[in-house]
């Protein structure tokens, strides 16, 4: 398994334009045709003050997106793909996969949350065999609290979507203390990231009932619908994403992956260390310059 972050200062859009541009030349006309909606909408709306995180998922990061149609490209590249030869196609509930012959196979989810788009993929025997998407799925989310909103109207705004538990985990009944500011953002965000890694792994639309998933964070224990899940694997991990005006993002992300019904695993969240061999990381003007170099030569 390996994760590539991309991290992007979503304060400073206008440093990375002209490599934008250099980029999107790069691309398959389908591709250029659907990045350019994104480019195009982006200018339509900034009359009316859509914030700087809402135009980097539109113009860079959805999977529709250029940094999130860019990242499966290079991987492809890496195994000896020419751009013409790269195929992509999505599942009746959109998940996306690829369809290029590759031995081994290789999977792949993307995810996006204001400065970060994130790839996890897998190949070889680290992928359980259930093409043509597999059950491979990740996220990840800004620690962040909406303006104007309390902590505690922001969980009820998803409660239905919680279990007792997590509500509890989240909110401790009294004579407990609140929790302090970080560390209610924390769980409430791995709970969320947990819950949607999941079910982009499952390759399932937005019809499915988060309340059956639920995460004990605090001892980083799993269940869906109320049973350990067998045979999948659960990993936490945490970015950080350094912004020019000296301020600094925290995001924290889970991948889920399934590894087989015969596959004996404790249903605990496995928790990355620090700076784990398996997460690469590039800030979005180095990407786009590695991507521009490495896929230029392969389109032919």
């Amino acid at each position: 398994m390996e994760v590539r972050a991309v991290l992007l200062d979503t304060t400073a859009l206008n440093d990375v334009d002209e490599l934008y541009r250099r980029a999107l030349i790069i691309m398959d006309e389908d591709s250029k045709s659907q990045i350019e909606k994104y480019y195009h909408r982006v200018d339509s709306v900034r009359e009316f003050r859509i914030s700087h995180s809402q135009i980097f998922a539109d113009r860079y990061g959805v999977p529709g997106g250029l940094i999130g149609r860019l990242l499966p490209r290079l991987l492809l590249k890496a195994r000896g793909v020419s751009i013409p030869d790269m195929k992509f196609a999505k599942t009746r509930a959109g998940k996306p996969y690829i369809m290029t012959s590759s031995n081994p196979p290789v999977g792949y989810n993307i995810t996006h949350d204001n400065g970060v788009v994130a790839m996890v993929s897998s190949t070889g025997l680290d992928l359980y065999p259930d093409p043509p998407a597999y059950r491979l799925g990740i996220d990840v989310m800004l620690l962040q609290l909406p303006k104007r909103d309390t902590f505690t109207g922001f969980v009820g705004v998803f409660s239905e979507q919680l279990t007792n538990l997590e509500r509890a985990v989240l909110l401790p009944p009294p004579p407990a203390a609140p929790l302090p500011e970080h560390e209610q953002l924390r769980r409430f965000y791995l709970i969320w990231t947990l819950k949607e890694a999941y079910t982009k792994a499952l390759g399932l639309g937005m019809g499915f009932d988060f309340s059956r998933i639920e995460y004990d964070v605090p001892h980083d224990a799993v269940r869906i619908d109320g049973v350990a899940p067998r045979g999948w694997e659960f990993t936490r991990f945490e970015l950080r994403n350094e912004l020019k005006d000296g301020r600094a993002e925290e995001y924290v992300g889970v991948v889920a992956r399934f590894l087989g019904d015969d596959i004996e695993r404790e249903s605990r969240v496995r928790v990355a260390p620090v700076q784990p061999e398996w997460l690469l990381t590039d800030g979005a003007a180095r990407f786009l310059e590695t991507a521009i170099e490495e896929l230029a030569t392969s389109n032919t």
